[in-house]
């Protein structure tokens, strides 16, 4: 069995001890780097043996010194294989946008059942790109309200129509699984349009792609 390797950073001690003690019954899930701050966890990462960093990070927004965001987006530069998972009580819209333009690629609220914030780790390690069920539906909303960011730049992606139908559901936080059952498409033939949206985007994550579909309004 393939093991995850977790990271925790969240302020509340008895929450990372909640969360530890779970991923303690879960056979596939190692919790390998946990802090209270995105300055600590940033350090004990480097100080870590690299056999022993997290391939998923839990990330909590309100943190003492740098935000989550702004420690995502470090980590990111420093790890960009690292996964990031935002683990917060915030929904609000700046908050979702900020996260996904720092490089998360899931975001979760803290009221998920524990088995829920597991699931979504693994999912997150698989490629997926989890989130909770009230925070899609406000993605969603907001790419329907036309208030996503604004472009950078003209479009000049060069995406099909198929394709962009395939990156909204991406940017929604659909599976593989789930755009091919939605779309009508076998799971290779999905899986051949996302490298392609990868390539035309010049991203090599959904996290990224998402980001590339927001800056330039390609979402609808």
């Amino acid at each position: 069995m393939s093991v995850i390797r977790v990271g925790i950073v969240e302020d509340q001690a008895p929450l990372r001890k909640r969360v530890a003690e779970h991923f303690a019954f879960m056979a596939d899930l190692q919790l390998t780097v946990s802090a209270g701050s995105g300055e600590q966890f940033l350090d004990r990462l480097e100080a870590a043996d690299p056999a022993k960093r997290p391939h998923v990070v839990l990330m909590d927004i309100e943190l003492p010194g740098w935000s989550g965001i702004e420690t995502t987006r470090r980590l990111k530069a420093a790890h960009p294989d690292i996964q990031v998972l935002i683990f917060t009580i915030f929904e609000d819209d700046e908050r979702i946008f900020d996260s996904i333009r720092a490089g998360a690629s899931g975001y979760l609220l803290k009221d998920e059942p524990a088995d829920a914030i597991a699931q979504a780790l693994r999912e997150l390690h698989a490629g997926g790109a989890p989130m909770s069920a009230v925070v899609a539906r406000q993605v969603l909303a907001l790419m329907r309200r036309g208030t996503a960011p604004e472009p950078t730049r003209p479009d000049d992606s060069g995406l099909t129509d198929r394709e962009l139908d395939i990156l909204n559901q991406l940017a929604a936080g659909k599976s593989n699984q789930d755009i091919g059952t939605a779309l009508f498409l076998s799971p290779l033939t999905v899986k051949t349009h996302i490298a392609n949206i990868y390539r035309k985007l010049h991203v090599s994550s959904r996290a990224e792609a998402t980001r590339a579909a927001l800056e330039r309004r390609l979402v609808r």
